[in-house]
């Protein structure tokens, strides 16, 4: 073999070398991807909604944003806010984060919080969002930062839809304007005791037996004044919220819940299986309890509803209840993301959302005169006007860490007769443990 040959030989073994560890290379890395995502995907991530119809939506928007059509966009959705904090907790130290997720209201100290990053104002101006949305809205997601002295706002999310407290009750036996006060509520169900000793008026108590027990003691937080966190919840205005609880409840007084507990729980049943055998007149929750409400067969012809009673009409707040989409910091995907808020802020598509979800509240104040009067479901004749009362001023509630409110809070309404200690020591531990997990300090601290 010539001399030229073996520099030919020894080029080309080289390069095959070379080859050779580049697929190497490339499989190791492959092996730490997600070979089911590629670059062109797009994930939005969600709690509650049911996504059969997001097959529709992401058709809508891609014929908005006709240069996002050849765009792979996935969506999930989680029945359970557990489910969906740990899922999202995992993504983030997979590095599987979806682009666009969605956290609740009313966990203002969310552990997510540095993982979403602020909408650009000209795409989304907070002047602009004032002006669009109501009010509570504005009070929650616009945040102000200073640099010397030059003010900047910017809009941290975009809400659709609300919800907030409704009394669901039995028109055979209840007229709407009875239910315009909480003393009005009282009266009611006093009456109702007389007329039918045996039966339950209204069922707010037993927590495993009621829908969204933590949100319905927590709107009785929120009817003293000024309450909207956990920390406000003290001294006479526990005592007073928790005592006006309390009074739908009590064995020997206007509701005997005890009698039939123990049933509800032997077969797995609620207090929907009573209202829907006029065995209990009224039950609260938010409007999406209409569904489980039609599944257990309540007549069409006797439903109806009123917003969740306050002391008076017109004072103190109502809980509202939403979902935020957000936008991760860390997207590949940021025109798309930014494109993807703009479309959930228009008319249009907050119109198709809320026609796929009829029981909820528009966020949009331009959808208000329009959806109002649409009935929340085709099986009743209940409309969003039944909920709606302009005297309630909205606000969120901050529970610090929500699956720890909502999962925890439930040892004080089975504890009438030592509810101030419980409570106590209730606010103690989640008080540790928000800042634990919150600030990761005094990590070894035991919290109890």
């Amino acid at each position: 073999m010539n001399k030229n040959k073996v520099i030919f030989a020894i080029i080309w073994t080289i390069l095959l070398a070379l080859v050779f560890f580049w697929i190497v290379s490339l499989n190791s890395t492959n092996k730490w991807t997600d070979k089911n995502k590629t670059p062109s995907d797009f994930t939005i991530w969600m709690i509650w909604d049911n996504i059969e119809w997001s097959r529709n939506l992401v058709n809508n928007f891609k014929k908005f944003k006709s240069e996002y059509s050849n765009k792979n966009i996935k969506i999930e959705s989680f029945s359970s806010y557990e489910d969906y904090t740990l899922a999202l907790t995992s993504a983030i130290t997979s590095d599987k984060t979806p682009d666009v997720f969605v956290l609740n209201n009313n966990e203002k100290q969310s552990v997510f919080l540095n993982q979403i990053r602020w909408i650009d104002p000209s795409f989304l101006n907070p002047n602009d969002f004032r002006k669009k949305y109501k009010w509570v809205f504005s009070d929650d997601l616009i945040i102000t930062t200073w640099e010397w002295e030059d003010k900047q706002e910017f809009l941290k999310w975009v809400p659709v839809w609300y919800e907030s407290l409704w009394v669901f009750y039995n028109r055979r036996y209840i007229k709407a304007s009875e239910l315009t006060s909480l003393s009005a509520l009282n009266n009611v169900v006093a009456t109702l005791k007389d007329k039918k000793p045996n039966l339950i008026p209204i069922w707010i108590w037993n927590w495993t037996t009621v829908y969204d027990s933590a949100d319905i003691v927590t709107q009785f937080f929120m009817l003293e004044n000024w309450v909207t966190w956990l920390k406000d919840v003290n001294g006479n205005k526990l005592k007073q919220s928790i005592t006006s609880y309390f009074l739908f409840w009590d064995i020997n007084w206007y509701n005997w819940y005890n009698s039939r507990f123990s049933e509800l729980t032997k077969f797995w049943k609620t207090s929907l299986d009573l209202f829907s055998k006029w065995e209990t007149f009224m039950v609260v929750g938010y409007p999406s309890l209409i569904n489980k409400i039609a599944e257990k067969g309540f007549s069409k012809n006797f439903l109806q509803a009123a917003p969740f009673p306050h002391y008076f009409s017109w004072e103190w707040k109502t809980l509202v209840n939403y979902n935020y989409f957000v936008i991760n910091k860390n997207t590949k995907n940021d025109d798309l993301a930014n494109a993807f808020l703009l479309y959930l802020s228009s008319d249009i598509w907050a119109q198709d959302y809320l026609n796929e979800f009829t029981y909820y509240l528009p966020a949009l104040l331009s959808l208000e005169s329009d959806k109002l009067d649409e009935k929340i479901s085709d099986k009743y004749n209940v409309v969003l006007w039944d909920f709606f009362n302009s005297d309630y001023e909205l606000s969120s509630f901050d529970k610090w860490i929500k699956n720890l409110y909502d999962r925890n809070i439930i040892t004080i309404l089975d504890n009438a007769s030592n509810y101030l200690n419980v409570f106590s020591k209730f606010e103690s531990q989640i008080s540790c443990e928000t800042n634990k997990i919150i600030t990761l300090e005094n990590l070894s601290k035991i919290c109890e």
